[in-house]
């Protein structure tokens, strides 16, 4: 188990949760009922997405980069 020092920011609770509450929020705005467990499972790919979308334009980023990192 990691300490708090050592977790990153994506492996935060208080941000899953944030990210689960707003997804429940916007769900019943909408209308919608959602399963137990979803709003969470949905805050997770989200996250995920946004990392993997991150990373995927820094990699583009530096392959288009004419300079050598400093």
């Amino acid at each position: 188990m990691s300490t708090p020092i050592e977790k990153t920011a994506v492996q935060s609770l208080t941000l899953r949760s944030a990210a689960a509450i707003a997804i429940a929020a916007a769900a019943d705005r909408l209308g919608v009922i959602l399963p137990d467990g979803a709003a969470q499972e949905a805050a997770g790919a989200l996250i995920d997405l946004i990392v993997t979308l991150g990373l995927i334009g820094v990699a583009v980023g530096r392959a288009r980069a004419r300079t050598p990192i400093v």
